[in-house]
């Protein structure tokens, strides 16, 4: 049914749809969000050309404007997974910090920190792109929403990435999805230790 249909039903489309674009989401005009992210820009940034390291993974948010890669150093141990990570804020001005996967504890770590263990659960094998990296990001998008809504927004700020993953659970269970449901799930023993 097209939207002539819709208004021929008895059913305003257009005014259905205006006062729809003029809700206020997280206490801003949504018209003015769209506007806000169609405009903002970030750097995805990922070689580390003459140090040898390998970019395994790399994210850039573009509402914040925030890039973050995750390396593979020349020395680096398997049977000790520790990785370079290197964060870029939206002036391009970057922090690097070293992560042992050994010692992230998923209830109470920062984005840098998750982003690296599930990049390491990938390259181990131990999960598919879409069962770890992509489920990290996802969450990431949960968690800065609350955030953002809350009026801070932190991307070194510890988290409890298994309460976010538990409330998407219980989300997609309310909706009667449980396909994401069970893939959530999945995620979630990944999290568990």
């Amino acid at each position: 049914m097209n939207v002539n249909g819709i208004e021929a039903a008895g059913y305003p489309a257009a005014g259905y749809e205006r006062r729809r674009t003029e809700r206020n989401v997280a206490g801003r005009n949504f018209a003015e969000q769209v506007a806000n992210t169609a405009q903002a820009t970030a750097t995805l940034h990922g070689t580390d050309e003459g140090s040898g390291d390998i970019a395994i993974s790399s994210w850039a948010d573009v509402v914040s404007g925030s890039s973050i890669s995750v390396y593979k150093t020349q020395d680096f141990d398997a049977a000790n997974p520790v990785y370079k990570v290197k964060t870029w804020d939206k002036s391009g001005n970057m922090t690097e910090q070293m992560v042992d996967v050994s010692k992230v504890d998923p209830e109470n770590c920062d984005t840098a920190e998750m982003y690296t263990y599930t990049a390491h659960m990938k390259e181990s094998g131990k999960g598919s792109f879409e069962d770890t990296v992509l489920k990290a990001t996802v969450a990431k998008a949960v968690k800065n929403a609350e955030q953002r809504s809350a009026g801070s927004w932190s991307f070194s700020e510890k988290t409890d990435w298994v309460k976010i993953v538990n409330d998407i659970m219980q989300s997609e269970y309310q909706h009667g999805d449980l396909k994401g449901y069970m893939e959530w799930k999945k995620f979630l023993g990944f999290l568990e230790k």
